[in-house]
């Protein structure tokens, strides 16, 4: 059996984020909303017992069991007693280590094609097997827009209308950020400091209530970005933060007639270092699992039919 499906990319309209607990994790408060742009996942199951693989055409520094949805893959085989082959082949469109989830949403990309091949409905189970991948697995797993509480497993859904945005994905290693990286950051610059205010619960949906508290902190340690923010509000965003943990900064715009100018306009920009430029489009629902299709099959229907 052969699937495929999207893995799709997230930004955070909303983070906040609660001081360090005792076991090391922050408590949050976050609307994550998933994104029309993301990683191609395909899933291979095999008649038979087998192991798991994984590839990463391009990027062999991703292929092998380290990778998210390696671990998501033999995760699942452990808790539902599977021992069949299962290969899995990314490819690669979102951003490693940018704040967009790419490597959550591609372990959940392969917990959904993998419930789909062996029939597992038992959606809490599924999410417990995510979380013990990662804290934002689960929301991958989930329905579409969310707001996300606890570490990230509790989960509510949120009713997001379509947002258009351009992303700014800086390709400098010396911006990029990991996600402890930037809660330290967070933790030092609270040192002396009063204690931050309740985190509170899920509210209506307003622009202006759109923060990231991540952003500051980052922002002191990588001043490269704060350009970045303006160029978008220069160039018509309504809002402009970072996205979950870093380096990718995204605009909100008014249309995606508007966001596509904007994205245009920055890619002629020398905004100093290498910048990726990707317009998208928020979404209200996760991307279903297919039945796997050659694209060469997909051609010769074409052909047939002219």
């Amino acid at each position: 059996m052969r699937l495929a499906t999207l893995a799709p990319a997230k930004v955070n309209l909303v983070l906040r984020v609660g001081p360090a607990r005792a076991d090391g994790y922050h408590d949050i408060l976050s609307l994550m909303v998933p994104l029309d742009f993301g990683d191609g996942v395909e899933v291979r199951v095999s008649a038979g017992k087998g192991k798991v693989t994984c590839r990463v055409p391009g990027h062999p520094d991703l292929d092998g069991p380290g990778n998210l949805a390696a671990r998501a893959a033999e995760a699942f085989r452990a808790r539902f007693g599977v021992d069949r082959g299962i290969a899995i082949r990314i490819e690669k469109r979102t951003p490693v280590t940018a704040g967009l989830g790419g490597g959550s949403s591609d372990a959940a990309a392969v917990l959904r094609c993998l419930a789909r091949a062996f029939r597992i409905r038992d959606a809490a189970a599924l999410a417990e097997v995510g979380l013990s991948v990662g804290s934002d697995v689960p929301f991958f797993l989930g329905p579409g827009p969310a707001w996300a509480t606890g570490r990230g497993e509790r989960l509510r859904p949120a009713d997001v209308a379509p947002q258009d945005v351009v992303l700014l994905y800086p390709e400098d290693p010396a911006l990029a950020i990991r996600a402890g990286d930037a809660y330290r950051w967070l933790d030092a610059s609270r040192r002396g400091a009063p204690t931050p205010p309740p985190l509170g619960r899920p509210r209506g949906i307003r622009a202006g209530s759109f923060r990231n508290d991540l952003q500051e902190p980052c922002l002191a340690e990588r001043p490269a970005l704060s350009p970045l923010l303006g160029l978008l509000v220069g160039r018509g965003a309504t809002k402009a933060i970072m996205s979950g943990s870093g380096p990718t900064v995204f605009g909100l715009f008014s249309s995606r007639g508007a966001a596509r100018r904007a994205a245009a306009a920055v890619t002629k920009e020398d905004v100093g270092p290498r910048v990726r430029v990707i317009a998208a489009r928020t979404v209200r629902r996760q991307p279903r699992v297919t039945s796997w299709r050659s694209p060469r099959s997909a051609s010769s229907r074409s052909t047939r039919r002219s």
